[in-house]
């Protein structure tokens, strides 16, 4: 990986967190997220209410469409550190596309 995209990724990363934040606010807190645009990965790390323990989320293979819709993001293989979350993540998200709020379209331009 190049230099500018660890660069972008470290931007992307920053304000990506202010979505995910907004996202999962209801079920807890984002502790870290680290994107690597080049193998289309997300890593997250969380706080879920209830939890003791941080939880890992990793998200390989997600994809931003542009529609006249709006804007998606697609989940295609994500996994957690706990099997309930991968049992609902299986069950909800993967392959559903997820709109991304307008304020957040600078954002999915720079993913593009």
């Amino acid at each position: 990986m190049g230099l500018f995209s660890k660069i972008k990724d470290i931007a992307t990363s920053t304000l990506v967190k202010t979505f995910v934040e907004h996202f999962i606010s209801e079920f807890g807190d984002l502790n870290d997220i680290i994107i690597n645009s080049e193998h289309k990965s997300i890593y997250l790390s969380v706080n879920l209410k209830g939890e003791k323990e941080s939880i890992t989320i990793e998200i390989t293979g997600y994809e931003v469409v542009k529609s006249e819709n709006g804007n998606f993001i697609n989940l295609r293989n994500i996994t957690a550190s706990r099997e309930w979350i991968n049992i609902a993540f299986g069950k909800y998200y993967l392959d559903r596309r997820i709109q991304i709020p307008s304020q957040y379209i600078g954002i999915a331009k720079f993913l593009l």
